[in-house]
């Protein structure tokens, strides 16, 4: 069954924007009394009926209402690359594998420091649905290392960094199954040995993710799956 999305539910009327009105009236060429389903981004899923199939402004009836249970206790904060295709790369497969928040920042050596939120929130839709998904991941707006660090964390934080010199232990050596678990990773050439005794003293504790050195985007998606393997 076709899988739309819409945050915009009212009593029992179901309304799509534009983009997702288009496909359905004029690309699927769906008609009046066809069912379809929609999610609404924060774990619920709508079986409906089409009630008025236009380009611009579909409306649907809700026939039946499901809560999915989504939660999956991750969250990464990573400093985005400067081949935004690999980012938005991050974006696609985190949200596909399941993660609950994504926090971009910038840091010491980070060659991005400029993103545009409505087409990284597009990718994390399509992702969304395409995973058959309820809930749309928590996108933060761009923020400086030194800010985001001193936030609250309702559960275990973690700093990938690379350097042998400095302690550390693994992933799955530190992370206890069921644990909310935060992760900062950094940009190409690492966090600064500066930044990352800044996050210890923050709460984060310092770990790798193997003897490969990853890209932030490879290392991002490892640790995002490294915590769905361990919680399995």
């Amino acid at each position: 069954m076709h899988l739309f999305y819409s945050s915009n539910i009212s009593d029992n009327t179901i309304t799509l924007d534009n983009e997702e009105s288009k496909h359905l009236a004029k690309v699927l060429r769906l008609e009046m009394g066809e069912n379809v389903h929609v999610i609404d981004g924060k774990g619920t899923r709508y079986l409906c009926s089409i009630l008025v199939a236009h380009q611009k402004a579909t409306q649907l009836t809700i026939l039946e209402k499901e809560v999915v249970n989504e939660t999956y206790g991750i969250e990464i904060a990573a400093a985005p690359t400067k081949n935004l295709n690999r980012w938005e790369w991050f974006l696609e497969k985190s949200t596909e594998i399941g993660i609950d928040a994504i926090h971009p920042i910038v840091s010491f050596h980070s060659e991005r420091k400029v993103l545009k939120k409505d087409r990284q929130e597009r990718i994390l839709v399509s992702a969304m649905k395409q995973s058959y998904k309820t809930k749309l991941p928590q996108l933060s707006e761009l923020e400086k290392f030194k800010q985001f660090i001193t936030k609250e964390f309702d559960g275990r934080k973690f700093i990938c960094h690379c350097y042998d010199e400095l302690q550390k232990k693994s992933l799955n050596e530190s992370y206890k199954k069921g644990e909310k678990a935060l992760l900062l990773i950094g940009p190409e050439g690492d966090f600064s040995k500066q930044e990352v005794e800044l996050a210890i003293k923050e709460g984060f504790e310092p770990i790798g993710l193997g003897e490969s050195r990853l890209r932030t985007e490879t290392a991002a998606i490892v640790a995002c799956h490294t915590i769905h393997v361990l919680n399995a």
